[in-house]
């Protein structure tokens, strides 16, 4: 009896040691989590850099924080929106699970190798917290380490997203030279081709957008959604990727003088420019370099569909582009048989409604009567457009006189004879670019009249 009494006394002990140890153990742990929990919570206000280094490449990136944006040491800027959910995740860092890895396998098991990204982050006290990346999981996190490599975090999903999204971002360069939805000025440069250059008008067509003028290497008028599909063009093609140590001016194509480089310029309603110059092709890429970024880099191929376009490649044929309600009057004059056109706006009697009241020399045309006229000369295509006249001048056929109620005020076509081609007529509108229309089509409006 006192012998089982001795085993329950000491059962009893035992439980009691174990619960102590237990509960002391327990609390320690709780400290540790408690510690390990979080691994950095400074904040976000005086971070002062960021930087990002790729083990694949040697090369490291610092963004330092300015007044109102991050500076990129290449030259590169992004304002303080772009960077706020990247410092609000690295200003509190916290880990899900800490896990042991002593060896270089399992460090590498969990993606902690020489070929891993890091990240710095340093504060204006002179502290610094410096992450390894590892591997991400499908909607679980990513592990890192936070201590050189001496121990493996899992962090949770959200900051893996956003701290993925930094380093994919920041490590490729955006073209942002420029506000792509407030371009106002393009030039295009190939050394076979010359330069092209454009801007847009200072106001929309009434009703309407704006539109551009290609002003090199002749004057005329652009086709408004093709210049869009270029700058859009553009503006999906605007990742630049960076590129090794070793890719020099020489060995990607551009060491000539940027004058002789083909070339892509952009102007903005700021007063922004930024050019692009392209060299040698490499598989799906062009090497690249900016007016405002320091390195070389890669760009899509896609690219030069921009940079080989020439002015034949975007002009607008239509011989009248602007809107047919503010033209007064269309003198019409086919050598001494002169016909005006007439529309006057006049408000209707006992109401405020105003309208339009169309003459042909004098006699009052119907709506459908005065638009079959102004069609033929805002619908007529040119057939080609040259930068000056070809094929010998010939006998004047005839003049459209318009006059406007806004500017430009008045356009003049000059209709002529091509010497060396019966089949053809030539136009000048005053620019020094000329136009070519298919001689039948003069000639059927010419009958229209009689």
């Amino acid at each position: 009896m006192k012998q089982k009494r001795k085993i329950i006394v000491a059962g009893v002990l035992v439980l009691i040691i174990a619960c102590g140890i237990y509960y002391l153990t327990a609390d320690d742990r709780s400290k540790t989590d408690s510690s390990e929990g979080w691994i950095c919570t400074k904040g976000t206000e005086n971070i002062t850099s960021i930087a990002i280094n790729s083990g694949k490449d040697s090369q490291t990136l610092i963004f330092t924080k300015e007044e109102e944006s991050w500076m990129g040491d290449d030259g590169s800027s992004y304002d303080n929106d772009r960077f706020a959910p990247y410092t609000a995740t690295l200003g509190y860092m916290k880990v899900e699970e800490k896990l042991s890895a002593s060896t270089a396998d399992e460090k590498e098991e969990y993606g902690i190798d020489d070929s891993s990204y890091m990240v710095w982050v340093s504060y204006d006290d002179g502290e610094e917290y410096e992450y390894i990346l590892g591997k991400d999981i499908d909607n679980l996190g990513m592990y890192l380490s936070a201590d050189q490599g001496k121990s493996i975090c899992l962090i949770d999903y959200r900051r893996t997203e956003d701290i993925l999204e930094m380093v994919e971002s920041l490590y490729d360069v955006a073209l942002n030279g420029v506000k792509f939805d407030e371009i106002r000025g393009i030039s295009l440069y190939s050394p076979e081709d010359g330069t092209v250059s454009m801007n847009r008008s200072e106001s929309p067509r009434a009703g309407g957008d704006f539109y551009w003028n290609i002003f090199k290497p002749y004057g005329w008028i652009a086709d408004t959604e093709k210049v869009n599909e270029l700058i859009n063009t553009i503006e999906e093609n605007d990742v630049l990727k960076r590129t090794d140590e070793d890719v020099t001016l020489e060995s990607s194509g551009l060491d000539a003088a940027e004058e002789e480089l083909p070339s892509i310029g952009l102007y903005d309603t700021y007063d922004s420019e930024m050019i692009i110059y392209l060299g040698n092709t490499e598989g799906d890429y062009v090497y690249c370099k900016t007016n405002y970024l320091d390195n070389i880099y890669l760009i899509s191929k896609e690219i030069l569909k921009v940079a080989d376009k020439r002015a034949e490649d975007l002009i607008d044929l239509t011989l009248y582009y602007y809107e047919t309600p503010s033209i007064e009057t269309c003198t019409i004059d086919f050598n001494g048989e002169v016909h005006v056109l007439e529309a006057e706006w006049e408000t209707a009697e006992n109401s405020n409604t105003r309208g339009q009241r169309y003459y042909l020399d004098k006699e009052m045309l119907t709506g459908s009567q005065y638009s079959s006229i102004v069609s033929w000369f805002t619908d007529t295509k040119a057939e080609k457009i040259e930068a000056s006249a070809s094929g010998g001048e010939g006998a004047i056929l005839g003049t459209i006189t318009i006059d406007r109620l806004s500017p430009p005020y008045q356009q003049i076509m000059t209709f002529c004879e091509v010497a060396d081609n019966p089949q053809l007529v030539q136009v000048d509108l005053e620019k020094t670019g000329t136009a070519y229309i298919n001689r039948k089509e003069f000639e059927e409006f010419q009958a229209s009249f009689q």
